[in-house]
């Protein structure tokens, strides 16, 4: 864990507090999809070959994370190079993570060999998930990129390993992979607030950077369980409130 600053609660807590406006939408919509049938599967889960599914569909998401920022840093303007640490840091603790999580599904035989693992066939949620992160990597907003995925996508992902971390400690199964997440993307989830601007939640500006962020936490939603064979698509207004949602298996 050498690679991430240690995590300075007192300057998290002025940071929620400085970016309330698009914080307290992305806690609200957060904390809903905690609630979402996912995490009761997680709950009720006792047998960590049933995880093999979730497992190849993260792998595929873990694999993908590195590779986006990558791009986020190589197609960085002049103008924005000050950023570049940041993204470069960010995407190198990433790198080797889909290699932890795969070493893990072969010690464990949730997948023979590394070969199995190409022969999976990504759910079109998953799909979207990454696309949504390699679209911000072309537009080049970085703003819409911190909100959304450093903000959004992290607080979601921090989130996940908390509830399955521990879970698959208790079935004697757990792995570094799982518990790194935990505090690594709890700092990845606000930090990043540090590099935007404050804005009104009423403005033009702070309406489109409170929808990003939202946006990628409803694909999130999506994706984990499309996992689990359940279909889902949830929709948020600008103040984290769910307004729609529908279950299809």
């Amino acid at each position: 864990m050498s690679l991430y600053e240690e995590i300075n609660y007192q300057e998290l807590e002025l940071l929620e507090k400085k970016h309330n406006w698009i914080v307290e939408p992305i806690y609200k919509a957060s904390t809903y999809v905690k609630n979402m049938p996912f995490y009761e599967w997680v709950e009720n889960l006792d047998n960590p070959e049933d995880f093999k599914e979730a497992g190849c569909q993260l792998y595929y998401h873990s694999d993908t994370f590195p590779k986006v920022m990558g791009l986020m840093l190589a197609l960085t303007p002049l103008k924005e190079s000050s950023m570049m640490p940041f993204y470069a840091k960010h995407a190198y603790g990433e790198s080797d993570h889909s290699q932890m999580l795969l070493d893990w599904m072969i010690k464990y035989g949730l997948v023979k060999n590394y070969e199995e693992i190409n022969d999976v066939i990504i759910t079109k949620e998953t799909n979207a998930c990454v696309n949504y992160a390699y679209q911000m990597a072309i537009e080049q907003d970085r703003e819409k990129w911190l909100v959304g995925l450093n903000s959004g996508i992290e607080r979601c992902l921090n989130d996940f390993f908390k509830a399955i971390s521990p879970k698959l400690h208790s079935l004697n199964v757990g792995d570094e992979y799982f518990d790194v997440h935990v505090e690594a993307d709890e700092h990845h989830s606000i930090m990043g607030l540090d590099y935007i601007e404050q804005y009104d939640p009423n403005s033009k500006r702070g309406q489109i950077l409170i929808s990003k962020a939202l946006e990628g936490i409803e694909l999130w939603a999506s994706m984990i369980h499309s996992w689990i064979g359940i279909y889902t698509y949830p929709k948020f207004d600008l103040k984290g409130n769910l307004i729609k949602q529908s279950y299809k298996e």
